[in-house]
C-alpha cells in the first residue's frame, strides 16, 4: 500500500459541479481506497492503494462521472505518489510561504496535469515587480499581492484563466498544500 494525495480540478468552484466531500469519500472507501481524508471543499483527497497513480486518476475520474452531476469535460484528476508529493515541498524556493498567515502576498502551487513545467512556464504570466514564479520539477510556484497589498488587482496569475493550458492546471494555495502534506503523513 503506498499513500497518494489527490486533487480534484474543477469541483466546488463557483457554485459549479457541486460535490459534498463526504459522499466522495464514501464512494473511495466502497471502491477499496484506505485511509481516505479530504480536506476542504476545493478537491484535496488523502488515500492509500496498492494502485498505480494512472490507476488511481481512471478510476476517480469514472466514479465521478457515474455518481455525480458534473460538467465532466472541467473535472480532471491528479495523482501523485507521496514520494513526488514530498519534492513539491522540499522544491519550493527558499522561505516561500514560511509566514502563511501574512497578508501582503499568496503563494499559490500550480499542480501540471500532463504537461511539463517548461511548457507551462511559456505560457504563465508574472507582472514585472509585482508578481514571482520559480519553476519545479512537476509543479510551478508563484507569489502573488494578497488583498492588503497595494497592488492585489495587478496580478497576472487571472490571466492564466483564460489560456487552454489552464484546463492543465489545478492550483492549490501554499497553507493547503502544506496541510495536505500533514494529512498524508499522520
Amino acid at each position: 500500500m503506498k499513500n497518494y494525495i489527490v486533487l480534484l480540478r474543477g469541483i466546488n468552484v463557483g457554485g459549479r459541479n457541486k460535490i459534498k466531500l463526504a459522499d466522495l469519500r464514501d464512494h473511495l472507501v466502497q471502491l477499496g481506497f484506505q485511509d481516505v481524508q479530504t480536506y476542504i471543499q476545493s478537491g484535496n483527497v488523502c488515500l492509500r492503494s496498492s494502485r498505480s497513480s494512472q490507476e488511481i486518476t481512471k478510476k476517480i475520474e469514472k466514479l465521478l462521472i457515474e455518481n455525480f452531476k458534473l460538467d465532466s469535460k472541467l473535472i480532471k484528476v491528479l495523482t501523485l505518489c507521496i514520494d513526488i508529493y514530498k519534492s513539491v515541498i522540499e522544491e519550493a524556493p527558499k522561505g516561500y510561504g514560511e509566514n502563511p498567515d501574512e497578508v501582503d502576498y499568496r503563494y499559490d502551487v500550480l499542480f501540471l496535469m500532463n504537461i511539463s513545467p517548461d511548457e507551462a512556464m511559456q505560457e504563465i504570466d508574472v507582472r514585472e515587480g509585482i508578481d514571482r514564479s520559480w519553476k519545479g520539477t512537476h509543479v510551478i510556484y508563484y507569489r502573488r499581492p494578497g488583498p492588503t497589498h497595494p497592488d492585489y488587482t495587478k496580478s497576472a496569475l487571472s490571466k492564466l484563466a483564460r489560456k487552454n493550458i489552464y484546463q492543465s492546471i489545478t492550483i492549490r494555495n501554499w497553507k493547503t498544500t502544506m496541510k495536505m502534506w500533514e494529512l498524508i503523513n499522520k
